[in-house]
């Protein structure tokens, strides 16, 4: 599969399908929470390092990225600062850049909102972040536990964040439908009035 069908076949799945089909370690952590609601992304991670209260390396990404991505921002965490704001979120959506995760904090949430633009992050901050230390782009990063290399597929929803190794995302996929039928097949035994507890018994708890 193309990455352009790929990422239309993630698309079909709630994101905690997806993690229940993905290798363990690819959720990022729950604290990352989408900003503005209904705002789900799927894309293709274009990764950013930034030295913690700088976002100069955000101003670049913004200009490299292409259209489909999701910037990945690793701020080193803790910091203050805001590394994300209304006029990246304008110039990202302008040329179909899909989306910003990061482990950092936003601000301008009402410009943002208005916008539609999807923002994952830790929460808002009003402090504007420093200009003038480098960073990196697009190289691997980690955020938590979890490695993201550039091209790896980010998926977001209301329940949080998953990046799927890129080498992998065939096999999510396939596990994922195997999944979804499931969760399927158990909504309705439920309405059907099955109890819970037999549905659970014979479908690995889950």
């Amino acid at each position: 599969m193309d990455t352009a069908d790929i990422i239309a076949a993630l698309r079909g799945f709630p994101v905690p399908t997806l993690a229940e089909a993905a290798p363990a370690a690819c959720d990022l952590s729950p604290d990352i929470r989408p900003l503005v609601p209904n705002t789900p992304v799927v894309g293709t991670a274009f990764t950013v390092r930034c030295p913690p209260g700088d976002n100069t390396a955000v101003t670049r990404a913004v200009g490299e990225a292409q259209p489909g991505d999701v910037i990945v921002i690793d701020t080193g965490g803790g910091s203050r600062t805001a590394v994300w704001g209304d006029t990246a979120s304008t110039a990202c959506q302008i040329k179909s850049v899909v989306g910003c995760v990061t482990n950092g904090r936003a601000r301008d949430i009402d410009e943002i909102s208005a916008l539609g633009f999807p923002v994952y992050a830790i929460g808002l901050s009003l402090r504007g972040s420093t200009k003038g230390q480098r960073g990196e782009t697009n190289v691997p990063i980690a955020i938590g536990d979890v490695l993201i290399h550039p091209g790896d597929f980010v998926c977001g929803g209301p329940d949080g964040v998953l990046v799927i190794p890129r080498d992998q995302a065939e096999a999510v996929l396939a596990k994922a439908t195997k999944e979804r039928g499931e969760e399927l097949t158990r909504a309705q035994r439920l309405k059907d009035g099955v109890p819970l507890s037999e549905i659970l018994a014979t479908s690995g708890n889950k």
